[in-house]
């Protein structure tokens, strides 16, 4: 198997990110998050996932190994393939995921463009004792999702929100968003 590549970033294509191994390079499928902030000709380190089909033989990627492994316990559930696994991704951090499948949250999980009521049911179902709450209140993750709906990356919005957390604990959401916004202008 493909642990990691290391290379070149060349861009993105097709919801692909282009890789320079040298005298190759590879395209490899990533969620939206993964390099949106990357710039060209920068080295990077691609976390990989190889799945060989009948038809296809792909590299799916990640720019972190956790995502990586949400990834692979994704794709292990019924009737979720890797495109699927890679929808998921794109639209809702770890931290989401973790605590909606472990809390067996089915409507949070369903709240994510793709997945469906039965689809969050099997997936509780299935990969609930495999994952734990993440230490991320609420208060922060609807913070995350209202700067993501802004139109911020979600990995800058996971910052920011991480930050003014740090800085007033005791926020309530609508003074987290205020001290993430003050972060994020002053990047």
């Amino acid at each position: 198997m493909i642990e990691l590549v290391r290379g070149k970033f060349l861009g993105h294509s097709e919801g692909k990110v282009l890789v320079d191994i040298g005298s190759l390079v590879i395209g490899i499928i990533c969620d939206a998050e993964s390099f949106s902030e990357t710039k060209e000709g920068q080295e990077i380190i691609v976390f990989t996932k190889l799945i060989v089909t009948q038809e296809d033989i792909s590299i799916y990627g990640f720019d972190s190994k956790e995502k990586r492994d949400v990834f692979e316990k994704l794709i292990k559930v019924s009737k979720l393939g890797p495109k699927s696994a890679i929808k998921i991704l794109s639209s809702a951090s770890i931290e989401f995921l973790s605590t909606a499948i472990a809390n067996g949250d089915i409507e949070r999980l369903s709240s994510i463009p793709g997945i469906g009521r039965k689809t969050a049911e099997r997936i509780v179902a299935e990969l609930k004792d495999e994952f734990e709450p993440m230490q991320v209140d609420n208060v922060s993750l609807e913070a995350i999702e209202a700067l993501v709906s802004l139109g911020y990356a979600k990995t800058q919005a996971q910052n920011a929100v991480k930050q003014a957390r740090k800085e007033s604990p005791d926020a309530n959401l609508s003074r987290l968003i205020k001290e993430a916004l003050k972060i994020l202008s002053k990047m």
